[in-house]
């Protein structure tokens, strides 16, 4: 085949015209997250909720969006995002103490405080919550059960939960 065969097979191909598409696509989309991670001061911009342990401030399927803040700066209320590993994924939890070189965080539909929860240092802070886009993160708890991503059986629906209360609101005495 010819470079002129080449050229014409591409201007005429559907399959080509779509590749472009989604080159073209995941080009915007990693430029947009690196564009917003730089303006946000943070490494993790956006992050999905994959449980319950926040409901009802945050669902499973919700993008929270992070602003990177200085440690010192973080108080008891805030909902942070940080990594963990013992958690593969980034954990979001509300803050219930800080120290002058770790915080404590606790999910606010969580019956308890698990270990991971206890002596979170600066480095393994990427920000604070500054707000949600509700539900719009399914998209990505359905492409990660259907793929096994996430340590489910491959095509079976099994990770993303129906979230309710644990604990009832009016004992929830660390959220201010």
């Amino acid at each position: 085949m010819n470079l002129t065969g080449v050229q014409s097979w591409l201007e005429s191909s559907r399959t080509a015209d779509e590749a472009l598409f989604f080159f073209l696509a995941l080009v915007l989309a990693f430029g947009t997250l690196q564009t917003t991670g730089s303006l946000l001061n943070t490494d993790r911009p956006v992050v999905t909720v994959t449980s319950c342990s926040m409901y009802p401030s945050l669902d499973a399927g919700d993008i929270v969006v992070v602003r990177g803040e200085e440690f010192d700066d973080i108080s008891e209320g805030d909902i942070a995002v940080y990594s963990t590993d013992e958690v593969a994924i980034p954990v979001i939890h509300r803050v219930v103490e800080t120290g002058e070189d770790s915080l404590e965080t606790r999910g606010d539909n969580n019956l308890g405080q698990s270990d991971f929860e206890r002596d979170i240092t600066s480095n393994q802070v990427h920000g604070t919550y500054m707000f949600k886009i509700p539900k719009i993160g399914l998209v990505k708890l359905l492409a990660t059960d259907l793929t096994g991503l996430g340590g489910g059986a491959p095509l079976a629906l099994d990770s993303t939960p129906a979230c309710s209360n644990r604990v009832p609101l009016d004992q929830r005495t660390w959220i201010p």
